[in-house]
């Protein structure tokens, strides 16, 4: 039998799966699925029909490669509006999802052995992804030091880790799994460091709509010069609650397009029309209706927070917190103990090397009395159960 891509045989299936597994093979009729970064909300793009003479396409037509133009033009509008500055449609490409996204980015500007850093704990398929692009992903550990000590001056230390082969520096925040958001100054500090190495930046904004901060959320484009050098991808499976439509957009530096719509093209064409429409109607919903979801996501947090019993990274943003089983001893074992009580919980290990001694949980994968039941069953079980 042939072989496969090295690549390919050193990436691990989805621990998510493993996870399910865990869950079904102990027979609970109704696990509390923790371990799923998802929320409770209902999508934001209600049925409607199908207006052909607003969107420009009929549903049984397939979209070009770089998007449909309406949907391009709204995402460059809303961009535009948020950054302050103009974005141009021809920087907008519609993507399928932010991982879509991602990985569109990495086969455009790595060649076979660069460096991508990732800060880290870091979105669980981003390293995966690096590798299917042929780059190297090396992790470079800030986001729980930052959750610690808000002097931690993680601008050096990811300074330190830029070697003859780094090509790119990717982070997402607020951050999935500790829900730690950086400050402008650290964006302005990478902006720097990369506008000094000739480097680009990545900045996964798929939790944009979650900053629970007072100053809300910061475009790491808008800091300096950033914008002329970081990519910005987007998600419509957070901010509208439809990750199965499968949609989400990158804003490029400009001068960029051509190179990243070939790479979209040879990987997917275009997304389904269908779904890009789905989008175009969500880009609709009132700034009141994605305020009170953030507000309902920083209530679930505040419950998470106040019932759990084991040490805990804190939210600033996002729909995670990280807890710290460095006490209990193997953290994966915890989590199997926990998929035999009925609740999910994703490994530590997935979003960092460093990170085998955490589990993360997601406080809006499930309403908040359930989210609070399976928290007093994670307190039992830390307590070797005793209540």
């Amino acid at each position: 039998m042939p072989s496969f891509a090295r690549t390919l045989t050193e990436i691990p299936p989805s621990p998510l799966t493993t996870v399910e597994q865990l869950l079904r093979s102990h027979g609970h009729d109704s696990p509390v699925a923790l371990h799923q970064g998802k929320t409770v909300f209902p999508p934001c793009a209600a049925p409607r029909t199908w207006e052909r003479a607003e969107f420009g396409i009929a549903a049984h037509e397939h979209a070009p490669p770089a998007g449909v133009p309406a949907l391009r033009r709204r995402l460059a509008d809303a961009a535009t509006a948020r950054r302050g500055t103009a974005v141009d449609v021809e920087q907008v490409l519609v993507t399928g999802g932010a991982t879509h996204a991602l990985s569109v980015i990495l086969h455009a500007i790595l060649r076979p052995g660069d460096d991508v850093l990732l800060l880290s704990p870091q979105w669980l398929f981003a390293a995966g992804l690096v590798r299917t692009a042929g780059g190297v992903p090396r992790e470079v550990p800030v986001f729980l030091e930052l959750s610690g000590d808000p002097d931690f001056d993680a601008v050096a230390v990811v300074e330190d880790a830029i070697g003859p082969r780094t090509r790119a520096v990717y982070f997402n925040s607020p951050n999935n799994p500790t829900g730690h958001r950086l400050s402008e100054d650290v964006i302005a500090g990478l902006a720097g460091l990369a506008e000094r190495h000739d480097l680009w930046l990545i900045a996964d904004n798929a939790y944009e709509n979650y900053d629970f901060s007072s100053d809300g959320f910061v475009d790491p484009a808008t800091v300096g010069r950033a914008a002329a050098y970081t990519f910005s991808l987007h998600s419509c499976s957070k901010t509208y609650a439809m990750p199965g439509a499968r949609v989400g957009h990158l804003i490029s530096p400009p001068g960029c397009a051509e190179v990243l719509t070939k790479w979209s093209l040879h990987s997917l064409y275009a997304v389904s029309t269908a779904a890009q429409f789905a989008a175009f109607e969500a880009l609709r919903t009132p700034p009141e209706e994605l305020a009170a979801r953030r507000a309902l996501a920083a209530d679930a947090w505040r419950l998470t927070d106040e019932a759990l019993e084991i040490p805990h990274t804190r939210a600033d943003g996002g729909l995670y917190t990280f807890l710290d089983l460095r006490a209990l001893g193997d953290g994966g074992e915890f989590v199997r103990r926990c998929a035999e009580e009925g609740v999910g919980l994703a490994p530590g290990q997935v979003f960092g090397e460093h990170c085998g001694g955490w589990a993360r949980i997601c406080y809006t994968a499930a309403p908040p009395p359930a989210v609070l039941d399976a928290v007093h069953r994670i307190n039992k079980i830390t307590t070797g159960g005793q209540r």
